[in-house]
């Protein structure tokens, strides 16, 4: 039985005796249970858990609906009724009589909270609207808009709101007319914010003043200044996150770095071919424990999607039909997007189970991917095109928030900030690097690298407030390391031609191949603290790393073709050579799974490479050091006997254990509903 698969059980917190899946005669007592020589998987979960986090994000909600209402229109004069008949925007409008305001014009917006994160709390709410004329440009009066929340739908009705209190006030400039206003209700209760909506935030804007404003709407066609939602949240401290997030080679900031440490590091690999046949026509993707990749038919339908364990196993597949030209990648809830169709301009979003179609997306002004999308933590989506970066709303909707354009429109994949408020792209025809604004599309700030590219663009990778890039796609020139608040260099690294590979981003280091050695760069401040002794590494490998700053480097070069492991400190380098007989490896086919397992391949085959033993050869105890609680994201292992202690593993953590020899439960051992907990023994 392959030791990626595993069993889901849904079950009350309680003590229990875990499930064993084995090949090998065992021996149990009321105290232990021991497993010689076979492979056991325990899971017990309620969501795919991982880590704890409660990073600051930021998200941008399109209104579902907006009008204009008109409950004083048969009074106004006809100035003001002419200037308020597009309804390709929305107007604010206000007369008196005597001491009453009439609200001749008020707008109404409705915007579906369905996008945010299950759990969310919410931490400021902030309705942008955008003014695009003003009718009485001589007053000498502003417009002060207020926001009037509803608990339901308008529908057909006027809604009358002389006797009710606003919960936003913004006074609008008629000068400054480019930037937007702001309206800003307080939040009581972040925790409860969503939840007490049922899903759907309602409100009419209106004025007190005599004036009369034109504002953008989605019909407008300006998309920058479309109302918009702006919810800045976080996830609770004891919120689990499915493990498919990130993505460890394909996450939304290109790190490249898998979240996970072990207590050991491994000695050798062995290459193990998963898969042969067809023709592969995509980079795999690691989604919750499966590998799923695009292959050719020989047979109908000819394109498909494949989903396998990682030992092999063939769980779903599906027709896309189409070519996928770019993917597949995954979002946060684990649903794959791919870029479809010989001109890459369908976006195909599908379930993560039966790889079913959720919806597909034509892009707008018959665009073009050229690389593959990311998406946030919310599931906004962007897309490097050959009419400008695409910005979307998550998926079903996908509606489009704003385009950003430059000249030749030659982007590479982008790169989000951390807090997704800021996105990174290079443009190659300038040689830039743009960080945009993902609110708007605006740009924030622009560092010119001087290099230009027309294929091959290189990717950013982001961490920290910092940005590391090589100008190469595999391999440059010249590094970069850029301060993301306001695009300062913090480093630069020059060389002769291509010595240079791409960076991967460790817990607080940015490491790069530098005329075959590992050099290892500080965050804090871009200085160089180390290269190691390595002599040999080809700067066109493809890179991962793990949370102890283990770099793997697989060069894919004919004759060269090899695996590398290079630990911190280390002056051994474990090696597996790779026959150029086995298929010739292709681009940065790299993936780190949790297991310490890496998978890569080529058009022919697809590959896991294996670990043969680990530097650590004694029995363990764990939790380690005696401690009261088990790390999580943690793989602990051993090429002697993991003994667990009696004690529990909570709902949010993930561990891996794999033994050389075996594993031994002590009495009293648990795991709680909505933990993880892999295990498997031998080599």
């Amino acid at each position: 039985m392959d030791g990626g698969d595993r069993l889901h059980h849904k079950r009350p917190y309680r003590r229990i005796q875990p499930v064993l899946l084995m090949s090998y005669p065992i021996k149990t007592t009321t105290m232990n249970i021991r497993i010689i020589r076979c492979l056991i998987i325990i899971l017990l979960m309620a969501i795919n858990a991982t880590a704890q986090y409660n990073d600051q994000r930021t998200m941008v909600i399109l209104p579902n609906l907006t009008q204009t209402q008109k409950p004083g229109e048969a009074t106004v004069n006809p100035d003001t009724r002419a200037f308020c008949s597009d309804d390709n925007y929305v107007f604010i409008s206000s007369s008196t009589t005597g001491r009453k305001v009439n609200h001749d014009y008020s707008a109404y917006l409705q915007f579906s909270l369905a996008a945010i994160p299950a759990g969310a709390v919410i931490d400021t709410v902030d309705l942008l609207i955008y003014l695009n004329k003003v009718k009485n440009t001589s007053s000498v009066f502003e417009q002060g808009v207020s926001l009037y929340e509803l608990n339901n739908a308008r529908g057909s009705q006027i809604i009358n709101i002389a006797d009710s209190s606003s919960t936003a006030l913004s006074q609008v400039s008629q000068t400054d007319i480019a930037q937007a206003v702001h309206l800003q209700p307080d939040i009581t209760d972040g925790s409860t914010w969503v939840a007490k909506r049922k899903g759907n935030f309602y409100c009419v804007l209106a004025a007190e003043e005599a004036e009369t404003y034109r504002y953008y709407t989605e019909r407008s066609g300006d998309r920058s200044k479309q109302p918009k939602l702006v919810i800045t949240y976080h996830m609770p401290a004891g919120h689990a996150r499915k493990n498919s997030w990130p993505q460890y080679k394909y996450d939304a900031q290109h790190t490249a770095m898998l979240p996970w440490q072990s207590n050991t590091t491994a000695t050798g690999f062995k290459l193990i071919n998963t898969f042969s046949e067809n023709y592969i026509k995509s980079d795999p993707l690691l989604n919750e424990d499966k590998l799923v990749f695009a292959y050719q038919s020989a047979s109908q339908p000819m394109y498909q999607l494949l989903a396998m364990s990682q030992g092999g196993y063939r769980l779903t597949q599906a027709s896309t039909e189409a070519l996928v030209k770019y993917g597949p990648i995954a979002d946060r809830n684990s649903n794959i997007y791919c870029m479809t169709g010989n001109a890459a301009s369908t976006l195909a979003v599908l379930n993560p189970d039966k790889l079913q179609f959720i919806c597909n997306k034509q892009l707008e002004n018959n665009a073009q991917a050229v690389a593959a999308p990311i998406t946030g933590f919310d599931g906004s989506i962007y897309i490097s095109t050959n009419q400008g970066v695409y910005a979307y709303t998550p998926q079903p909707e996908c509606k489009l928030k704003w385009i950003y354009t430059a000249n030749g429109n030659k982007f590479g994949i982008p790169a989000l900030s951390e807090t997704e408020q800021a996105l990174y792209v290079y443009d190659g025809t300038s040689g830039n690097i743009t960080a945009l604004n993902t609110i708007d599309g605006l740009i924030k700030w622009q560092t010119p690298l001087k290099t230009s590219f027309t294929t091959d663009i290189p990717v950013p990778s982001v961490k920290n407030n910092r940005l590391c890039i090589t100008t190469g796609l595999r391999k440059g020139n010249a590094f970069y390391i850029i301060d993301t608040r306001d695009g300062q260099l913090l480093q630069t690294v020059k060389t002769g031609p291509e010595v240079l590979s791409q960076p991967v981003i460790g817990a607080g280091k940015a490491f790069i191949i530098n005329n075959g050695q590992v050099e290892a760069y500080a965050l804090s401040n871009g200085a160089k603290e180390s290269a190691t002794a390595t002599k040999n590494l080809n700067p066109a490998s493809a890179l991962v790393i793990d949370a102890n700053d283990n770099l793997y480097a697989l060069s894919t070069e004919q004759g060269k073709q090899s695996l590398t492991m290079v630990a911190p400190g280390a002056t051994t380098f474990p090696t597996l050579p790779i026959e150029d007989a086995k298929g010739l490896l292709a681009g940065n086919r790299l993936l780190l799974a949790p297991d310490g397992t890496l998978v890569t391949g080529n058009d022919n085959h697809l590959y896991t490479i294996s670990p043969t033993g680990f530097a650590l050869k004694d029995n363990i105890t764990i939790p380690l050091n005696n401690s009261n609680d088990f790390k999580s994201e943690y793989l602990y292992r051993t090429e002697g006997t993991v003994n667990v202690a009696g004690k529990t593993i909570t709902g949010n953590q993930n561990i891996v254990i794999q033994a050389g020899k075996g594993i031994i439960l002590q009495s009293g051992f648990s795991v709680r509903m909505g933990a993880t907990l892999h295990c498997k023994t031998g080599l």
